[in-house]
């Protein structure tokens, strides 16, 4: 009886938890900008053409802060992703839908 009384609370424990978690809100920058969606792996650079801070994962959101620079080869636009939200920077245009 014992036995079967900790199994039914360590799953209640687990089920709680999972509920916990999934109602949490998701994390996301208050920063003003446009919600994109990347439409492939690209890198967050320093500037364009810079050095790279971080790769972002194709999918994911990017928020653009709304400034562009057209260096004439290709347009970039400056904000971050989903995965580092505290973390702003340039990625080409090309690479995300807005």
């Amino acid at each position: 009886m014992k036995r079967r009384l900790l199994h039914t609370m360590t799953a209640a424990v687990v089920i709680l938890a999972g509920a916990t978690v999934a109602g949490a809100p998701a994390m996301a920058s208050d920063a003003p900008g446009f919600v994109c969606n990347l439409n492939q792996n690209t890198w967050l650079r320093t500037d364009p053409h810079g050095f790279v801070l971080r790769t972002l994962s194709g999918g994911r959101g990017f928020r653009w802060h709304g400034q562009a620079i057209d260096d004439g080869y290709s347009v970039w636009i400056y904000g971050h992703g989903a995965e580092a939200p505290g973390q702003d920077g340039w990625i080409p245009a090309v690479n995300a839908n807005c």
